[in-house]
């Protein structure tokens, strides 16, 4: 499956936040790799603009080990007109990596260069919940410094080829706090930035 295959799947890929949130968090972190750590996230929250939604990972372990799709799952995805089958797919990518070649990887200029993308897209809770946020007249809140989302999407890569095999669902599985964000508006600008520009 190619990354072409799955921008054909997205029928309105820059109106539905879900479409980029929960497919194309598959197709990006691909682009890595990624086995349970001590602390695993737990919940995905997926935002675009102003707009978030909350995913249990353990929903997506689920979707992934079963024929079967959990509730709030498949509300989303209905939302979204997502075939669960695709995720699925998605979420189940391998990938040969061992420990030493990851690191290689992540410390050459090229993969230096992909963490510091992929970490706008994946990244850290803000510092204050969301909920004190939005009841703030002061709508400033601290966010994750660039080098800590670095280092947690490291080390979450780094910790998931310790088997050799990487399966891309193992990335939230593996990052390092309770709660993984990805910023849908971010992945669809990398996404766009990614797309061969076409032929006049």
């Amino acid at each position: 499956m190619t990354f072409s295959y799955f921008r054909q799947k997205l029928a309105r890929p820059k109106t539905n936040m879900l479409r980029f949130g929960l497919l194309l968090l598959s197709v990006t972190v691909g682009t890595f790799s990624f086995a349970p750590a001590s602390k695993a996230a737990e919940k995905l929250v997926v935002t675009y603009g102003p707009f978030s939604a909350t995913l249990q990972v353990e929903d997506l372990e689920t979707l992934v080990h079963t024929d079967q799709v959990p509730g709030a799952l498949r509300f989303y995805l209905n939302l979204a007109s997502l075939d669960p089958n695709l995720l699925r797919s998605v979420l189940s990518m391998q990938l040969g990596a061992s420990i030493n070649f990851m690191q290689g990887m992540l410390e050459s200029e090229s993969g230096e260069q992909l963490l510091a993308q992929m970490s706008e897209v994946i990244h850290l809770p803000p510092d204050r919940p969301d909920i004190q946020m939005l009841k703030s007249s002061n709508r400033t809140y601290s966010s994750p410094t660039e080098t800590n989302n670095i280092t947690a999407l490291r080390e979450a890569l780094i910790r998931s080829a310790d088997d050799r095999q990487v399966i891309v669902l193992e990335v939230l599985q593996n990052y390092p706090t309770e709660r993984v964000y990805l910023n849908a508006g971010k992945l669809i600008q990398l996404m766009n930035s990614m797309e061969p520009e076409a032929a006049d």
